[in-house]
């Protein structure tokens, strides 16, 4: 990890204040697309890729396929901040299984936690070990924390 830890962050820009609420020490650099995921990732090293499921037109299946076929490896979070039409739970568990099978570390339900201080703790929670590279702590009883 560098000094400073640096993100790449593939999210709609509606989420990226948030995101630089949950990790405010951090190097965020936002990206649009995937060129520009591509060219962020060549440019300088990452040590976390965070990727948002309705990234690009739900492009991020393609964006982790991409990260995880590189030579040097680091945790690849994805995350969801738009509601599901029922029923959200098959839809939210098959999404976690494909993104689980694809190469993810994490899975974080952003929608499931208020955008306030205990729910962008939640997420820190998540992401902070993986920074690290430690384990994730496990889920504390009534959060809705989602490894895999």
């Amino acid at each position: 990890m560098t000094a400073t830890p640096r993100i790449v962050a593939a999210v709609r820009s509606a989420l990226q204040p948030r995101i630089r609420v949950i990790v405010p020490a951090c190097e965020l650099r936002f990206v649009r697309n995937g060129s520009e995921l591509v060219r962020a990732l060549n440019e300088a090293p990452c040590d976390l890729l965070i990727v948002e499921t309705h990234f690009n037109e739900s492009a991020a299946a393609a964006a982790l396929s991409y990260a995880r076929a590189r030579e040097e490896t680091f945790p690849v979070v994805c995350v969801r901040d738009v509601p599901f039409a029922k029923p959200p739970y098959a839809a939210l568990n098959a999404l976690r299984a494909i993104l689980g099978a694809a190469g993810a570390d994490a899975f974080i339900d952003l929608h499931a936690h208020a955008n306030d201080e205990a729910g962008n703790a939640c997420a820190r929670a998540i992401l902070e070990p993986l920074l690290r590279r430690t384990p994730p702590p496990p889920a504390a009883p009534g959060l809705r924390l989602s490894h895999r």
